[in-house]
């Protein structure tokens, strides 16, 4: 592990936090950093954080708490949007979700009455990302097991991919693992470790905090009142001598000339992304998973392959133990070009493959071919252009 993020005076920085609590408990001793020496900071709140009351009470603790760390109200953006990001997402990219209406209510919103949409997140970080210039940006792990977390993360990835943005970009993480961060309490004298499994899979980055700064950044969590009443060994967990941050890395792919059959060669795409083995994603809706598959590794990604040719788009991924026979494998895929954006949505289930049309934007193959066996799933999206 090595010391980061290495912020200096010229740097203008932007967390984006899913709820009202995280920009805190992550980045709060960064905060600090930013505002003693008078680097610019602006924090960007995705979600109100709960329906109601609830969104107007985390609202005030989140001012409350970044006040105490010296960041004035000004400098916070509230988007207001409801805990649903992994489905405006993915899912509800055009057609809103609904939550007591279509419509966020609370004075604070960041674009008044916007409908409950993927779209509307991603033009709101989009404005909110010019406006302030930022040459950091710092926001959730994408691997958090937190739906909001990851939606987060996927919203930041496609605002900043649609921008062009060229600035640095740096993720943290908070939902990454059971009982973690370890040991599970208030232990200011503690260094901030990574989970043991991820400690050598991760390029981890150390922010360290001063004493004083830890007292402060105790202070300002112990304003997220409602949030310590749930699970207070949570949240105190993070007071520690340090955070922990992770330098974005970004993967390529070189379009080949000539045609490539990955479904008959018995090869499988080259690895882009190469998944940290131990943190299995379950969230809704494959909860009830949990009393179905007997091994959860089945579910733990450990490669995604893509690789592109003249005309088809191959995907690929590999589990622990192979491909779940009952579970759902969703790829979505997000192109950004000169046409705009488009997008791939693909489900696996029962070993057949399907696409989806989920978006305005959304590309119906002219073929669509997929492969599942013990090994992994390929699947070739060809596309006429």
């Amino acid at each position: 592990m090595t010391q980061g993020p290495n912020i200096t005076s010229s740097d203008r920085v932007l967390i984006v936090a899913p709820h009202p609590d995280d920009e805190t408990i992550a980045c709060g001793g960064l905060i600090r950093y930013c505002v003693k020496n008078n680097i610019p900071l602006s924090v960007v709140v995705v979600t109100n954080g709960g329906k109601g009351h609830m969104g107007v009470v985390r609202y005030q603790e989140s001012i409350n708490a970044t006040m105490t760390l010296g960041l004035p109200p000004e400098n916070i953006t509230f988007l207001d949007y409801p805990q649903a990001l992994q489905y405006l997402f993915n899912d509800n990219w055009n057609h809103p979700w609904e939550e007591d209406g279509n419509s966020t209510q609370n004075v604070f919103a960041y674009q008044k009455n916007a409908l409950y949409t993927g779209d509307n997140v991603e033009k709101n970080l989009e404005s909110t990302i010019k406006d302030f210039n930022p040459t950091i940006i710092i926001y959730p792990y994408p691997n958090d097991a937190n739906p909001d977390h990851w939606g987060t993360s996927s919203f930041v990835e496609y605002a900043t991919n649609n921008l062009n943005y060229t600035g640095k970009k740096y993720s943290y993480p908070v939902h990454v693992a059971s009982q973690w961060p370890f040991p599970r309490s208030y232990f200011p004298p503690m260094n901030l470790l990574p989970p043991s499994f991820l400690k050598n899979q991760i390029n981890w980055l150390v922010f360290p905090i001063n004493d004083s700064d830890e007292k402060i950044k105790y202070k300002a969590i112990n304003s997220y009142k409602s949030q310590l009443q749930e699970d207070p060994t949570f949240l105190l967990s993070y007071v520690r001598k340090n955070e922990l941050f992770i330098p974005y890395e970004q993967g390529t792919v070189q379009e080949k000339p000539v045609s490539i059959d990955y479904i008959n060669n018995n090869q499988f795409p080259p690895t882009l992304f190469k998944d940290p083995v131990g943190d299995t994603l379950v969230k809704p809706p494959l909860d009830t998973l949990y009393s179905t598959v007997s091994n959860l590794n089945l579910m733990d990604l450990t490669d995604i392959g893509f690789d592109e040719d003249n005309n088809t788009i191959w995907m690929s991924l590999k589990t622990v133990g192979g491909p779940s026979k009952i579970g759902i494998y969703n790829f979505h895929i997000r192109g950004f070009g000169s046409s705009g954006v488009n997008r791939i949505d693909v489900k696996v289930q029962n070993g057949t493959c399907n696409y989806v049309m989920l978006a305005s934007n959304s590309l119906k193959p002219d073929s669509l071919k997929g492969k599942v066996n013990d090994n992994g799933i390929i699947i070739a999206y060809h596309q006429i252009y």
